[in-house]
């Protein structure tokens, strides 16, 4: 009897394919945004994930308070004190100027930096050129070593190797020529549109030269760069020992990429909420689209109810009948649903350059496809119930 009540819905479900299609298209909508939106969110979270950790793995971000305008800056005297420990520090100060280039003003940030940036700097990559020495540093020579982005701007059309920039600064109250040495290597994948702009390094003494008004040995933060083989958290707590002597707890602040990939990671998941919550409305919207058709379904064939109710069968098989037509709907729906979503990812994969696998959680899936079949089962189950309580009588009198 099962047997034959499956493949009567399957003929019910076939003499009516352009309803049944309408019907099964607001399930087939919930699945896939409920697949996508969440694997989405865990292929994205595992992507910059693997971005953040290998641009920042073992750093450390030491800044002032900016909420407390008292707050003393960081000095020479501070990373001196810390230098006994195992670690890399940084210096480093900015200031904004222009290039002029074929009639268009060309903002560009000067970052005065010390000599050890490419050791220190895990993400510094040089595309062409060198880095400036320290020979070069100690005295203050006027070299650049321009980003991905300032060659491109500056020298659209030739090999920037050699040639001058003529910056100007304060609205051209002082103007400042350098040599380009070096070219750095862009930075690519999610990070690129962040850490990628408009700048040059120049040696931090030739900075002190350029800009006598700038306080020498100060600044508003520096990274620290740990050994790979060192513990982090034990060298945060001895850098916090060591500046919370010198210059007290609530004057600074240090910032990690775990606090960037908590925070991250607790915006996607509100994300994966609200877009999943978005597709779990689909699912309801499609649900009472299986209501709908199942009530008319039933209203269409209250004779032949009524004929195999005169018949003997009984009110279970008329039930599981109707029951089973509304959770072949939507265990189609749902299949259709699922296997879009697992193209669509695959597609969005292999287009974005930042993600390079597919995440599909099976649980996800699972819980996608169930809560499709158990839509069928429970906007069935009244038409279904409707039917199954019909009197032949009364049925077989329906016109």
């Amino acid at each position: 009897m099962l047997l034959q009540n499956i493949r009567t819905a399957f003929d019910a479900l076939f003499n009516n394919r352009l309803r049944s299609f309408l019907t099964l298209l607001g399930v087939v909508i919930g699945v896939f945004a409920v697949t996508t939106t969440i694997s989405m969110g865990a292929i994205a979270t595992a992507g910059i994930t693997d971005e953040l950790q290998s641009f920042g793995s073992q750093s450390l971000f030491v800044v002032i308070n900016q909420d407390d305008p008292l707050a003393p800056p960081l000095t020479d005297d501070d990373i001196a004190a810390l230098s006994r420990l195992p670690i890399d520090i940084l210096k480093q100060q900015s200031t904004q100027g222009v290039v002029r280039v074929d009639d268009r003003d060309i903002f560009i940030n000067i970052n005065g930096t010390t000599a050890n940036a490419v050791e220190v700097d895990r993400s510094l990559e040089l595309a062409r050129g060198r880095y400036f020495s320290e020979d070069e540093y100690r005295r203050a020579a006027p070299v650049i070593v321009l980003s991905a982005d300032a060659a491109e701007k500056l020298f659209p059309d030739l090999d920037p190797i050699g040639e001058e920039i003529n910056v100007s600064f304060n609205n051209g109250e002082s103007r400042q020529f350098y040599t380009v040495i070096g070219i750095k290597e862009r930075i690519s994948g999610a990070l690129g549109s962040f850490a990628n702009d408009t700048s040059g390094d120049i040696p931090l003494e030739t900075f002190y030269v350029n800009f006598p008004f700038v306080e020498r040995g100060e600044y508003v933060f520096f990274p620290i760069t740990i050994a790979l083989d060192r513990n982090l958290d034990d060298i945060r707590t001895q850098v916090e020992s060591i500046l919370d002597r010198r210059r007290g707890a609530d004057s600074y602040d240090i910032q990690t990429i775990e606090g960037a990939l908590t925070l991250f990671n607790t915006i996607t998941t509100i994300l994966q909420v609200v877009l999943g919550g978005i597709g779990a409305i689909s699912l309801v919207v499609g649900g009472i689209g299986i209501l709908n058709i199942m009530l008319v379904s039933v209203t269409e064939r209250t004779r032949e109810i009524g004929l195999r109710k005169a018949l003997g069968a009984k009110k279970g098989t008329i039930l599981q009948q109707f029951l089973i037509e509304a959770i072949v709907l939507t265990f189609i729906g749902g299949l259709i649903g699922v296997v879009l979503a697992v193209a669509s990812l695959y597609l969005i994969v292999a287009a974005v350059p930042f993600v390079d696998r597919v995440i599909i959680n099976p649980f996800v899936i699972v819980l996608a496809f169930g809560v499709s079949v158990a839509t069928g089962v429970i906007f069935g189950v009244c038409p279904a119930s409707r039917a199954a309580n019909l009197s032949p009588i009364e049925a077989l009198r329906y016109e």
